[in-house]
């Protein structure tokens, strides 16, 4: 093992529990084995695999996906129903077996957080009725509009409504002490979750004992612990997950890293100092911090424009002020966490996308095997797929595996298991779907090849990574190429297929990926170059930028520009940019949030009229004619898909983008659904 990161493996305690090492698996959402929350159903069996794996792996504490002890659809507490935890003991007794510790996060509740979609707040009187809604969403105020609707506005929460949800997280709490789980967390001084909208001075204008000074804020917090401690006994760890700043600046406004302009209406350092001390007085046993709320999603949830160790120094301002242990997350990378416990201004590391990203993470770092890691790119395909854009609501796409690792979560079907009738495979294209599948069908024992008409692997993918921010892009092509090395598997660059009857193999997989960008049919478009070539070309261009396409490609070169010093400006033809279902609401609210900060210009609902070497001429809503000067015009409109091959063949089959364009997840989930049927 690097002897840099021995300090990591050693053990330490929270409360007086010892754990056998610095490494924390934060909540997230696939981590969550109750189904309390949505079914009133107990123990999820399926998420047992998920467990022992990290368990094997060697993670010191495991702390589960938030749930509520209160059912969504009927609202009984889970306190009432002991015979929901059954099997509980027999899988913590399993995950103990390997030495880890396991915590449950439960939540007093998402207030204005909650997800709302467009058809729940079309039927927000039925929905009031059947699952009390608005009891479940209320918050420490009346009329806090919710992230994904603002329209819908919160009821608030009652004195005895307070009381009752602090005796019920103590009585929840000792089921789970008695079921074999070894603390609790509580969520959340954090994130603009619950307890944090009456933490907040922004959304908590009480005049009652939950509001006003700074103790009456946290006043629920501390409450919950002493309830919790006083039913399950002093020695019971219970920590709670805090967020040292807010990073906010309005509803639906956060502060981006860049921005040293802004003003904090949440709570700044100096107010942090002080709550740390007031929550670590109440009995918490340690502190799970981050930065951030909903209205700053990227501090949480941070994607791939955020800093790594986003929120480190953060940690580290507040660490004097508490004698209680700190668990720092935030793209937490190895070198920084070592340093930072070797200097005792933390004292464990919070993982979480990346634990999901790749099972055995620890266990390639012990064995000083790093270059084979998986690494996390911040993409929250698989995780956390909540979009949001114009009037949309929430938008749930996918929540519970990682998109790189369609394994996580679905072990049953994905796990490797050697073929029966293996098989000779022909892999037509060296992109990120010909790659996976390669890798995969060689682990089960199949033959591969892969035909690549370049001379070079990974395809668009390295355009795609050719962003500054994308450091982590890079890391997984060298790790997709390191992969092919490992197994052995043939690829014969500079060779393009073009009759499929001229390749000796049983099985033909075309990987080819898109066949084209599209393009403009307007005025002048030969003075445009396409997303793709413009990145091709390290993004060379003149002073003034007008990007014609508001999609992915083309906020993160606006993005990227705008950094640089640039005068990018977007042109889209939707009523908003940014409109990709799947694509994380922390993602879109940074790029959002930079926009304003560079202030780069957006026209949405705008029609392209023409290009010319100086100038772009587009038409507004309204009607109105616009001119807009451009040194350089990027379109990025997307992809046409057309497989260069016959489909009809029964041993031909088509994946990735070459099937239809899509995303990282769809193309990496395509290639592992093909080899899982040989």
């Amino acid at each position: 093992m690097n002897q840099d990161y021995e300090i990591l493996f050693t053990p330490a305690k929270i409360g007086k529990l010892e754990l056998k090492n610095r490494f924390v698996m934060v909540p997230m959402h696939p981590t969550s084995f109750m189904e309390w929350t949505q079914n009133a159903e107990g123990l999820n069996p399926e998420k047992e695999q998920l467990y022992l794996d990290r368990a094997k792996d060697g993670i010191g504490l495991i702390i589960t996906g938030c749930f509520s002890f209160y059912c969504f659809k009927n609202r009984e507490c889970l306190a009432d129903h002991p015979e929901a935890f059954a099997g509980v003991r027999e899988f913590m007794d399993k995950v103990h077996s390997y030495g880890t510790r396991v915590f449950v996060q439960m939540t007093a509740g998402m207030g204005r957080n909650h997800p709302v979609t467009k058809e729940m707040y079309a039927n927000m009187d039925k929905l009031n009725e059947t699952s009390h809604f608005d009891i479940t969403t209320a918050s420490a105020d009346e009329g806090l509009p919710n992230r994904w609707i603002p329209e819908y506005k919160t009821k608030k929460m009652t004195v005895e409504h307070i009381h009752q949800v602090v005796e019920d997280f103590a009585r929840t709490a000792l089921l789970c002490k008695e079921a074999g789980i070894d603390g609790i967390d509580v969520h959340a001084v954090h994130e603009g979750y619950l307890l944090d909208q009456f933490a907040a001075p922004y959304t908590n204008h009480r005049t009652d004992e939950y509001g006003g000074s700074l103790e009456n804020r946290l006043r629920f917090a501390c409450e919950i612990v002493k309830a919790i401690k006083e039913k399950c006994g002093q020695d019971y760890p219970v920590i709670i997950r805090y967020s040292v700043v807010s990073r906010t600046r309005g509803f639906g406004k956060g502060i981006i890293p860049q921005d040293n302009r802004s003003k904090e209406i949440g709570r700044d350092i100096e107010e942090s100092k002080k709550a740390i001390r007031i929550l670590s007085d109440a009995g918490y046993d340690a502190i799970n911090a981050d930065n951030g709320t909903y209205d700053s999603w990227y501090y949480a949830h941070p994607p791939v424009y955020m800093p790594l160790n986003c929120n480190l120094q953060d940690a580290i301002t507040v660490s004097p002020y508490t004698d209680k242990p700190i668990i720092c997350a935030g793209r937490m990378q190895l070198h920084e966490a070592a340093e930072a416990i070797r200097k005792d201004q933390i004292q464990f590391v919070g993982i979480g996308r990346q634990f999901l990203t790749d099972e055995q993470y620890l266990t390639k770092i012990r064995e000083e095997r790093e270059e084979d890691i998986r690494p996390c790119i911040g993409c929250h395909l698989g995780c956390m797929g909540y979009a949001l854009w114009k009037d949309s609501g929430a938008v749930i796409g996918s929540t519970e595996t990682c998109a790189l690792n369609p394994y996580c979560d679905n072990e049953k079907k994905y796990a490797v298991r050697r073929s029966k009738d293996p098989k000779h495979f022909a892999v037509i294209g060296g992109g990120i779907a010909g790659m996976e599948f390669a890798i995969q069908a060689k682990k089960r024992g199949h033959k591969v090849d892969i035909y690549e008409k370049s001379d070079r692997l990974a395809g668009v993918f390295n355009e795609a990574s050719a962003f500054s921010f994308k450091e982590k892009d890079r890391e997984l092509i060298r790790y997709y190429k390191r992969q092919i090395e490992k197994e052995n598997i043939p690829v014969y660059f500079n060779t393009e297929i073009t009759d499929i009857s001229s390749v000796d193999a049983d099985e033909i997989v075309v990987a080819t990926g898109a066949a084209e960008t599209r393009r403009l049919s307007v005025p002048g478009a030969e003075y445009a170059v396409s997303a793709l070539d413009f990145l091709k070309n390290g993004m060379v261009c003149g002073e003034n930028i007008v990007i014609i396409g508001g999609g992915l490609t083309g906020c993160e070169i606006a993005y990227e520009l705008a950094k640089s010093g640039k005068k990018p400006v977007l042109v889209e033809m939707q009523d908003d940019i940014l409109k990709v279902p799947g694509v994380c609401m922390a993602n879109t609210s940074f790029l959002r949030d930079a926009f304003e900060f560079y202030n780069v210009p957006i026209y949405v609902e705008a029609e392209t009229l023409s290009i010319g070497a100086k100038e772009v001429v587009i038409r507004l809503k309204g009607g109105e004619r616009k001119s807009i000067l451009s040194d350089t015009t990027v379109v990025s409109i997307g992809y046409i898909t057309e497989s260069p091959f016959d489909r009809e063949h029964s041993n031909v089959h088509v994946i990735g983008d070459a099937d239809k364009v899509s995303n990282l997840f769809s193309a990496i989930k395509a290639a592992n659904d093909l080899v899982i049927k040989f």
